[in-house]
């Protein structure tokens, strides 16, 4: 008996507090207040609510992070904090990064209150991961958009529409030009009425304020001042539904030589769009500015599967094309929109998956199939080449895209490996179901962390792919000195479509 005592002392003495299970899932006073004003408080909240919470453990444990041995190392380190009288938010930030840099997931991020200075300091292990093992192409990559004016130019394209739903962008310049003439002709005026001196001092504060939302990018201004200055009558001056702006598209459809069908866009929101339920969600009955924003991305979209349907039932479609370089990803729904819009009904099955399922920190689900959904009105199902093209910066749902090209038989994946953040992601509605989900509230708890709730498999080899990405079937660089020059063709594209046109 007295063994069995002195053993429980030597498993327990190192930890102070129970290890009985407490949900941080929201904003308990119990869970946080000693974290409210102690960085130990905030470790052990970080600490607790990761093992609770966390997909992956027996994976960072075959890679060898032991978590029970990161508790023993930092636990020392934050009481050192406290014991402080100024924390710069570099110096918590480092401690944080090098504790979650060992991790895996690709979408974690972990924020941490800094008493001291009020700031929260962020940490990604992915972000440090990729910045890391690819620091060149990650930096090329991080904003890079990609363009089909080379191929216009060249004359290599037969056909093209895109869309963007950044409607106050495209339309500044419109009105800085108006308010500018405005802002002349009044001043031109010797004579001004009271009205027209009115009218001239409204432009005047009309400008200032448009320069400043476009300085300060605070689009939340924008509507204010739309209905602000209504009685001017600036041309396309009205409210729009900042949903536009929360949930941005950026789409192209090109039809190219060869009958080669391609398609961009930067996020997976497709959605917002194109299902009549979820669009209803986002933007209510859309009106103005907003419709027509709306109704452009529609018609990109269905621009490019019309012109898929009917030439694949013409028998001329050369192949397809699907861009998600630089995509950081979105809603899961999309996939019946993107690869899912050329496959057959009923779902695609193209990886497998494992879901957070108790409190313990290995209680995991059995490993399942993972379905993507498919479109569901009836279509072509395309059988000639399909080719995704992906980047480090692809990331989530463009990465499942790509991982779904490399399992079809017509699938071939062009570029470089992909960022590696699978996992799904789910909120803390349905917390006490799965065991997953946030921990905390963001900005709001001094404790935030963002963790999904499963880990994906590759049905092609069995192997976790988080953390690494999912590899090429054709591996391209791209050539950014001549795309930056402007004076080159996109390496990776010209790959895409040599490999559609000749099966090389």
């Amino acid at each position: 008996m007295m063994i069995m005592a002195g053993l429980l002392l030597t498993l327990t003495g190192c930890r102070q507090e129970s290890d009985n299970v407490m949900s941080y899932a929201f904003n308990d006073a119990m869970a946080f207040q000693k974290a409210d004003t102690s960085f130990v408080g905030e470790f052990e909240v970080f600490w607790n609510g990761m093992n609770t919470n966390y997909a992956l453990w027996d994976y960072e444990l075959e890679n060898g992070l032991d978590w029970d041995n990161v508790y023993q190392k930092y636990y020392p380190k934050f009481a050192e904090l406290d014991e402080k009288d100024t924390v710069t938010d570099e110096e918590l930030g480092n401690l944080l990064n090098e504790i979650v840099k060992p991790l895996h997931d690709g979408h974690l991020v972990i924020k941490l209150m800094n008493h001291s200075t009020g700031n929260y300091v962020t940490a990604s292990p992915s972000h440090l991961r990729v910045g890391d093992e690819r620091e060149e192409e990650y930096t090329a990559t991080e904003n890079f958009l990609p363009s089909l004016k080379y191929y216009q130019d060249k004359g290599k394209i037969l056909e093209m529409r895109s869309a963007s739903t950044n409607v106050i962008g495209q339309l500044i310049g419109i009105w800085v030009a108006y308010i500018k003439e405005q802002i002349t002709g009044l001043k031109l005026k010797t004579d001004r009425t009271q009205d027209e001196e009115e009218r001239l001092n409204a432009f005047q504060s009309a400008y200032n304020d448009l320069y400043q939302i476009v300085k300060t990018d605070n689009l939340n201004a924008y509507n204010p001042f739309a209905i602000r200055y209504e009685w001017l009558h600036i041309p396309y001056l009205e409210p729009i539904n900042l949903n536009l702006y929360e949930h941005p598209v950026d789409i192209t459809y090109a039809l190219l030589e060869g009958n080669i069908a391609y398609l961009s866009f930067n996020h997976f929101r497709l959605s917002a769009y194109l299902d009549a339920d979820i669009c209803k969600e986002f933007f209510g009955q859309p009106t103005g500015l907003t419709k027509l924003a709306v109704e452009s991305v529609q018609n990109t979209w269905n621009s490019w599967f019309s012109a898929i349907q009917e030439l694949k039932k013409a028998g001329n479609l050369g192949g397809v094309i699907i861009d998600v370089r630089s995509n950081g990803g979105g809603m899961l729904n999309d996939y019946q929109y993107v690869l899912g819009a050329l496959l057959p009904s009923g779902g695609h099955h193209m990886a497998d998956a494992r879901f957070k399922r108790g409190p313990g920190r290995f209680d995991y689900s059995p490993i399942m199939p993972q379905t993507m959904p498919t479109m569901k009105e009836e279509h072509e199902t395309v059988t000639e080449p399909i080719v995704v093209l992906c980047n480090c910066n692809s990331v989530s749902m463009a990465e499942m895209t790509s991982m779904g090209a490399k399992v079809l038989e017509n699938g071939t994946l062009i570029g470089t490996r992909t960022w590696g953040g699978f996992s799904a992601l789910s909120s803390n509605v349905n917390y006490s179901n799965n065991y997953a989900g946030y921990v905390g509230i963001q900005n709001v708890t001094p404790v935030f962390c963002y963790i999904p709730q499963e880990v994906t498999f590759s049905i092609l080899d069995g192997k976790i792919v988080e953390g690494h990405g999912v590899e090429p079937d054709i591996e391209v660089s791209m050539d950014f000195d001549a795309w930056n020059k402007g004076n080159g063709s996109d390496s990776q594209l010209d790959r895409a479509l040599q490999f559609i046109r000749t099966g090389n």
